[in-house]
């Protein structure tokens, strides 16, 4: 079965596989301590991984990446320090109305208990989003603005980097969050140009083990309370060999290029022609390798079962769901195209032949002739 799901998650590579291996045979040590030479080892395996991930993202400096389990965890933890950091006043949150669940639901659960105050901003028709109504959403009490690099479900590119700028421009104080989870390893990505305080990244996306780090430029509440590792800030015995892992997929993690994807999109409306809607098509830019289309008339889940295959109808944590995109809802899909939408992902493996297989199958499954 071929897998075009990559943006739901991707497999670890053999290089990766080999460094986490080595890690638990030789750093099995406790990093905390100075006592024995693996607890060495373990330290500065960490230490490395931590360069390799800052190098990465393009800050030199090492100490404001701090390793989580992941992007949940990051990004529940901007929202909760955020809220906590002074005053008694409620502050006041932007995000977009199609954040993943890790920011959105955390949000709306604080705004619930009366800790913030909640701003969601809507997209365009065509699944961008206009910094002009970002800026338009923020107040004085504004104290965070988090906006997703790219969107999971439609690859399309939202414009961090002017809306830091712009919103520092008229509002200094506050602070600026991206979840880049779905961005790295596809485009280049830079917090220097972006202009982030913090930047949530996702081990899983990019051939890495299912851990993640958080880029923070200012000063976070802890999220725990312990030994005092992470510089006291996300406390708890390092999980070494993930975290090596982590590292060197970073290292080998480059950027994608768009010509898979746009043969597959070519072939498709070749083939199908008005059968074929590609959701946010006009939008630019994407992520290279995310085409999100809608077959007009049918059932994705039914589609998707006749196809040899595997891709997705949307976020992997929602793939179970019989409702249709919110995503894509928000992007200016109808409701009967967001019911037959299928996301492909292609991965850096992929192949023209790859590109062009799976439009032979779902020409087939459509009981259609190739033209």
């Amino acid at each position: 079965m071929l897998y075009l799901d990559y943006n739901g998650t991707t497999p670890i590579t053999k290089e990766v596989c080999d460094v986490i291996s080595k890690a638990l045979v030789d750093c099995w040590g406790n990093p905390s301590s100075k006592q024995y030479d693996s607890a060495v080892k373990s330290k500065n395996v960490i230490e490395k991984a931590r360069c390799q991930i800052a190098t990465w993202i393009d800050t030199c400096d090492p100490e404001k990446i701090i390793f989580t389990s992941g992007g949940t965890e990051s990004n529940n933890w901007v929202l909760r320090s955020v809220i906590e950091r002074k005053d008694d006043q409620i502050p006041h949150v932007v995000i977009s109305s199609v954040e993943h669940d890790s920011v959105a639901l955390p949000a709306r659960a604080l705004r619930d208990q009366g800790m913030l105050r909640l701003s969601e901003v809507a997209l365009e028709r065509d699944g961008t989003l206009n910094p002009d109504r970002v800026l338009a959403a923020c107040t004085p009490e504004t104290r965070l603005v988090s906006i997703m690099l790219a969107n999971n479900e439609t690859g399309v590119v939202f414009d961090v980097g002017q809306i830091a700028r712009r919103v520092r421009e008229q509002w200094p104080d506050c602070l600026i969050h991206t979840d880049a989870a779905q961005a790295l390893g596809k485009i280049p990505v830079s917090v220097k140009n972006l202009g982030v305080d913090f930047l949530t990244i996702v081990g899983h996306k990019f051939y890495g083990p299912r851990i993640g780090a958080l880029y923070a430029s200012v000063p976070l509440r802890p999220l725990l309370y312990g030994g005092g590792q992470e510089r006291g800030l996300r406390p708890g015995t390092e999980n070494t060999p993930m975290i090596a892992g982590l590292g060197e997929a970073a290292e080998l993690a480059g950027t994608m290029s768009p010509e898979i994807r746009d043969h597959f999109e070519g072939l498709l409306l070749k083939e199908l022609g008005e059968e074929v809607r590609i959701n946010c098509g006009s939008a630019s830019p994407r992520l290279p390798n995310t085409s999100n289309f809608s077959l007009r008339g049918t059932k994705s889940r039914d589609v998707l079962s006749r196809v040899a295959f595997t891709a997705s109808r949307g976020a992997a944590c929602h793939s179970d769901r019989e409702t249709p995109s919110r995503v894509l809802l928000h992007s200016g899909v109808a409701v009967e195209d967001a019911l037959s939408s299928i996301r492909i992902s292609f991965g850096r493996d992929s192949t023209l032949d790859d590109a062009e297989f799976a439009v032979t199958e779902l020409v087939r499954a459509l009981g259609r002739k190739e033209n």
